[in-house]
């Protein structure tokens, strides 16, 4: 593993023998790139450009767009920061990154503009925010927010950022107005409150017993109860990281009655049950919780049928030391796993690959939709003429092992040691630029751009 502290600008750049899904269907053709944008899709050689690349054998995707990651908190730095999180991110085919608040708020005008400063100086790829966490005592920010091209913001129905009633109504209405996303952690606080008296009176502190505290029904409580509000106020919902099979029926309801709702999932959520952490324990402790084999299947199933629109990285990296506090107390240990670097991997090896979701799926619920749905589209999420030239090249027939000493992110370790992934990207390239090849990074810090949402 290698990083290029910097890399010269391509004037125009040909990706050749290139196979790409287009409206759904393989094309075969040559991606010409001039300036960072893509100039011309066709099967013709271009004779005169700075650089070529053979792209033969592989497919190329729109570089995937993120929606929900936690790269950068000042009080947790030690976690991961901008550089680390988008090399990550950068090495995973991700070129895009919506950067979501951890616990320092991102609330008031001024904390935006720190933060898509910091993100400018020391990303890789390029990024957006979703401001956070919003209550009634940053409700007047909303307006001003807005402004700065944040449209997102994020909101619990749950400790630690638990809102009442009226003020999750009183959040939608004013996002409504301005023509903003309220991005909801939708499970119930009431049944886990009741939950977490029994186990602790009970005397329970092991693994099992975070993900009896937030069973299925809690999130689907939840998101009933926020897909009602949504519909009556005509606010714009997401819910993020969707676990459960209920909350994957309540969301498709919900669409069919016209609500403006939209919905992730997460590869951990595709990937693991609760099960799985008798064997990992608090290496798997995440909030909402791993659910059961019958979730797993309704979330791909969401995901090709699009119920669920996208998956996130939800990228919540702790240390080894916050996660093996875990096992003598499940409470005391860092909910959230690493997972940018891995989830196209993962996707492609364990959706495309295993055949639970195609390619032209993959594409949809990772490039077009947060694109879409976050309002960077057509300039990211899709290869055509005049959007910003961000690919990734992936062998569908690759087969490695996951191991974390060969991952760029910082806490060193991930949920899927060990585990064969067959699919992964090998070619990341950011506006034109190559920005890793070979297993090598290739960045170029200060180049990264903030993207306001355009909704």
């Amino acid at each position: 593993m290698g990083c290029h502290p910097c890399l010269r600008s391509l004037g125009s750049l040909a990706v050749e023998n290139a196979r790409i899904i287009f409206k759904g269907r393989v094309l075969r053709t040559s991606i010409l790139i001039e300036e960072g944008k893509i100039k011309s899709l066709s099967r013709q050689k271009h004779p005169q450009v700075d650089d070529r690349i053979d792209a033969r054998g592989k497919f190329v995707l729109p570089g995937l767009v993120d929606g929900h990651a936690h790269l950068h908190d000042p009080a947790f730095t030690n976690r991961e920061d901008f550089t680390s999180g988008s090399s990550a991110a950068a090495a995973g085919g991700i070129t895009t990154v919506i950067e979501m608040v951890l616990s320092t708020p991102v609330d008031t005008p001024e904390r935006v503009r720190a933060k898509i400063t910091e993100g400018e100086r020391s990303s890789v790829v390029d990024f957006s925010l979703h401001a956070g966490m919003m209550n009634l005592n940053n409700l007047s920010k909303i307006t001003e927010i807005s402004k700065l091209g944040v449209r997102s913001f994020k909101t619990f129905t749950c400790k630690p950022y638990y809102v009442d009633d009226h003020t999750l109504m009183s959040l939608m209405r004013e996002t409504a107005m301005q023509r903003s996303i309220l991005n909801v952690h939708a499970e119930d606080e009431q049944t886990a409150n009741e939950n977490l008296q029994k186990l602790t009176a009970d005397g329970r502190k092991d693994p099992m017993a975070h993900a009896e505290w937030k069973p299925n029904i809690a999130e689907e409580r939840a998101v009933r109860k926020v897909a009602d509000y949504a519909g009556g106020i005509g606010a714009r919902l997401h819910i993020s990281h969707m676990s459960t099979a209920e909350g994957v029926a309540i969301v498709k309801a919900a669409k069919k009655k016209r609500v403006k709702v939209t919905a992730e999932t997460c590869p951990h959520y595709l990937t693991f049950t609760r099960n799985d952490m008798k064997k990992q324990g608090p290496y798997l402790k995440m909030n909402p919780s791993l659910k059961g084999p019958r979730d797993v299947q309704a979330l791909w199933s969401g995901l090709r049928n699009g119920t669920v629109d996208m998956v996130t990285s939800e990228h919540a990296p702790g240390t080894r030391e916050e996660k093996e506090v875990g096992w003598a107390d499940i409470w005391s240990a860092w909910g959230g796993v690493p997972s940018i670097e891995t989830m196209l991997p993962v996707l492609l090896s364990e959706g495309v690959n295993k055949g639970r979701l195609s390619l032209a799926g993959l594409q949809r619920v990772c490039c077009e939709n947060p694109a879409r749905i976050f309002g960077f589209y057509p300039r990211k999420g899709i290869i055509a003429k005049g959007a910003d030239a961000d690919l990734v090249m992936v062998d569908l027939k690759m087969k490695r092992k996951v191991r974390a000493d060969q991952l760029h992110y910082k806490v060193g370790w991930t949920p899927y040691e060990g585990w064969t992934m067959k699919g992964w990207p090998v070619l990341t390239i950011r506006r034109g630029e190559v920005i890793y090849k070979d297993d090598q990074l290739l960045h170029k810090l200060g180049s990264a751009k903030f993207l306001p949402m355009h909704l």
